[in-house]
């Protein structure tokens, strides 16, 4: 009884092709994030600069109409 060696098998694992980006894409991509995280920022600041307005806005119409009144 002889025992014949099975051949090897290979493993190779199935890899995903990639691709290239051209750098137009990327920059574009890259100033589109940027104006965003901006936007972003921008629309915090603006949120809050409106809630103190309209926290100035109620008291000075509490004022007058307190002056009003008298």
């Amino acid at each position: 009884m002889t025992t014949a060696k099975k051949p090897a098998v290979k493993k190779t694992a199935k890899t995903e092709p990639q691709f290239a980006m051209p750098m137009e894409v990327k920059d574009w991509i890259d100033q589109a994030s940027s104006r965003m995280a901006h936007m972003t920022s921008e629309i915090a600041r603006l949120k809050e600069e409106n809630k103190q307005l309209k926290r100035t806005h109620k008291l000075m119409e509490q004022r007058v109409m307190g002056m009003s009144s008298e």
